[in-house]
Formats: C-alpha cells, sequence, structure tokens
C-alpha cells in the first residue's frame, strides 16, 4: 500500500470519529431535551390537575353551606311556626 494511500485511510478515520462524536453528542442533546419537555408537560399537566381539583372542592364546599344554609332556615321557619301553633293553643 503506499504511503497516500495509508494517510488517506487515516484522514478518512478521523473524520468519521468525529461525525460520530458530533452524532452521539446531538443525540445526547436531543434525549435531554425530550425529556425535559417531557417533565415540563407532567408538571403542567399536574397544576391544572390540583386547579380542576381546587375547583371541585372549592365548589363542593359551597354547595354544602348553601343547603347547611337552606337546611338552617327551614329549620328556624319550622321552630317559628311550632311556636306559632303553640300560642294559638294557649
Amino acid at each position: 500500500m503506499s504511503v497516500e494511500f495509508l494517510k488517506k485511510i487515516r484522514n478518512t478515520e478521523k473524520e468519521c470519529e468525529k461525525k460520530l462524536k458530533i452524532a452521539e453528542s446531538t443525540k445526547q442533546n436531543a434525549i435531554m431535551e425530550a425529556e425535559k419537555v417531557a417533565i415540563l408537560k407532567v408538571r403542567d399537566t399536574d397544576i391544572q390537575a390540583r386547579l380542576e381539583a381546587e375547583k371541585i372542592i372549592a365548589s363542593i364546599k359551597n354547595r354544602v353551606e348553601q343547603e347547611y344554609v337552606k337546611m338552617l332556615n327551614e329549620s328556624e321557619l319550622e321552630n317559628n311556626n311550632l311556636k306559632e301553633i303553640g300560642r294559638a293553643h294557649v
């Protein structure tokens, strides 16, 4: 083999090694970016789920409070009616 041919093979090897390093680096960067995007999506989904849960809980608390006030008012009306009936019989 000629010296020129061996030099050409060695230069080709060096170029391939450089390209392989660049490809590996690009691959690692793509993996890291994909992981970052996935983590952000999970975080955003978790935040959204918590906000929705808080809205549902607040709605339930409001409904329970409204029902409690309604029942309390009905109870007071019933007590007033019973007092009126009691006064009417006395």
